[in-house]
């Protein structure tokens, strides 16, 4: 049996090392011995490093995704 992926819409913001969306305030804490970011998420403690994808789902989860597999799967919206 093959599968395809639901269409969906989400908020994606990669990682640069400084900026930090609103979408994930107060779940995030410095790694202080790298240039990645501790994140609290849906999947538990997860490190977003840089050009890491921070991700706000619709039903309001927050993930962390590399960037290889979040630009395979989504694409910007117009």
């Amino acid at each position: 049996m093959r599968f395809k992926t639901k269409q969906v819409e989400l908020e994606g913001v990669k990682y640069d090392g400084q900026s930090i969306p609103e979408f994930v305030d107060g779940q995030t804490s410095a790694n202080d011995e790298s240039d990645t970011l501790s994140v609290e998420t849906a999947e538990g403690q997860k490190n977003c490093s840089i050009g890491d994808y921070l991700v706000l789902t619709d039903s309001g989860q927050l993930l962390v995704r590399s960037s290889e597999l979040f630009e395979d799967v989504f694409e910007p919206v117009d």
